[in-house]
């Protein structure tokens, strides 16, 4: 997996320009933080509106499907949940099972942020090892800088590689954002036997 990297800010979100955004939410992480908390505000709370009437919990097994809407410049947003996990361990392996899921749905470029038990460094370099997912993803940090020095520094993102591991400098504002999907509501989202995308389920 190819990797870049953005500020953890509203500014970045906005510019930000992949194909599906990614998050993963725990049971009982109330309110959201994060880049989901970033996203709640952006849409004016409907993932907190989710939570409230039962149809983002959390839980471990849970795998949402719903539409970004003309506010976010994705295409799609996935929302997985994260059950009660803290450790390191456990949350790495949902969060591989989450970009796997994505990439058997044909996604090719994912933006997401760890959940916050991941050390960054370490959760980047399992990313960057990472065959079965979208061939590339948009990393949300607090310091991105940080986190590249140390995957250099470490030998993760030597030459040839040096290229996937990215800081952009400011940049302005970019193109048009995506156009909202014609989908109406959020849906439970179920992995396709093949790569020709989501299908709907309950």
């Amino acid at each position: 997996m190819e990797l870049s990297f953005r500020p953890l800010t509203l500014e970045a979100l906005d510019e930000a320009r992949a194909e599906a955004l990614c998050l993963f939410v725990g049971e009982g992480e109330r309110p959201l933080s994060g880049l989901a908390g970033l996203v709640d505000w952006r849409l004016g709370g409907r993932l907190s509106g989710m939570i409230r009437s039962g149809l983002l919990t959390g839980g471990s097994d849970e795998a949402l499907l719903t539409p970004p809407g003309s506010r976010l410049p994705f295409q799609k947003l996935f929302l997985f949940g994260t059950g009660s996990l803290r450790d390191a361990a456990g949350l790495s392996s949902r969060v591989i099972e989450g970009l796997r899921r994505l990439s058997q749905a044909g996604v090719r470029d994912a933006a997401l942020q760890l959940p916050a038990g991941i050390p960054v460094d370490e959760g980047a370099r399992r990313l960057l090892e990472e065959e079965q997912a979208p061939a590339r993803g948009l990393l949300f940090a607090a310091d991105p800088t940080e986190i590249a020095e140390s995957l250099a520094q470490t030998g993760a993102a030597r030459p040839p590689d040096r290229r996937v591991v990215k800081v952009p400098a400011s940049e302005g504002k970019a193109g048009a954002t995506a156009a909202p999907t014609q989908r109406t509501g959020p849906q439970r989202y179920v992995p396709p036997p093949s790569s020709k995308g989501p299908k709907k389920g309950r």
